[in-house]
């Protein structure tokens, strides 16, 4: 019933849009390549909603070639690739992507969490700082690199952004996801014990010897 409507949902669209990759933009003003761009992701969608995944990766390549700074294009398109497990042309996309758009936050997390599928954590982690950089009250960047950091092994680096997340919620009461500040108040004081004056793990993989608190905060299984 809920794929039926979902069909249903494309057909209309299209119907509306006039045939989308048929009908070219009236104007090259970037306002309308932008709202003709972002017809084609809704169409793009649509499609993926329908289950249609090959027909909505046209659309979001459409999306882009009409407004190649539509960075919402190349989130899409690259969200695709990945859902498909071609996590390597996801990674190209989101890279094309930020080539164009350097401080669109979004992409940078979509990079890092291709990254991460690729068990690239030290490439993540530089991503995340770039995001975090770019904008530094995104609490979805903070908590990705505290998680990106703890699965490194870097302690201390999982602590600072772990604390910069809960000082941020002090900051900006109810901006924060719930969950968010529920992980970092967990991982807080027993990152605080491991961590002293210097981080006593960092880049070291687990072993059986490790304690049962090192092992979950890097989610050994081992030991």
């Amino acid at each position: 019933m809920r794929i039926a409507l979902a069909i249903s949902a494309v057909v209309v669209a299209l119907w509306a849009s006039g045939g989308a990759l048929a009908q070219q933009p009236r104007s090259t003003s970037p306002a309308a390549r932008h709202a003709r761009a972002a017809e084609l992701r809704r169409l793009g969608e649509a499609y993926i909603a329908a289950g249609d995944r090959s027909s909505a990766l046209a659309y979001f390549r459409e999306a882009i070639t009409v407004d190649p700074d539509d960075a919402a294009a190349y989130v899409a398109l690259g969200d695709v690739y990945l859902a498909r497990g071609s996590t390597r042309d996801a990674l190209e996309v989101y890279s094309a992507g930020l080539r164009r758009r350097p401080d669109d936050v979004p992409l940078w997390r979509a990079k890092a969490d291709a990254l991460v599928a690729l068990s690239a954590f030290g490439e993540a982690a530089r991503a995340l700082r770039e995001c975090i950089a770019r904008a530094p009250d995104d609490p979805e960047c903070t908590l990705a690199s505290a998680q990106v950091a703890r699965r490194r092994g870097a302690w201390s680096e999982a602590l600072a952004a772990y604390r910069a997340l809960l000082d941020a919620s002090a900051r900006h009461a109810g901006d924060i996801p719930p969950a968010s500040i529920t992980e970092a108040r967990h991982f807080v004081p027993a990152l605080s014990v491991l961590v002293g004056r210097t981080d006593p793990v960092r880049g070291v993989q687990c072993a059986p010897a490790r304690s049962s608190v090192r092992r979950a905060l890097a989610r050994c299984t081992g030991g």
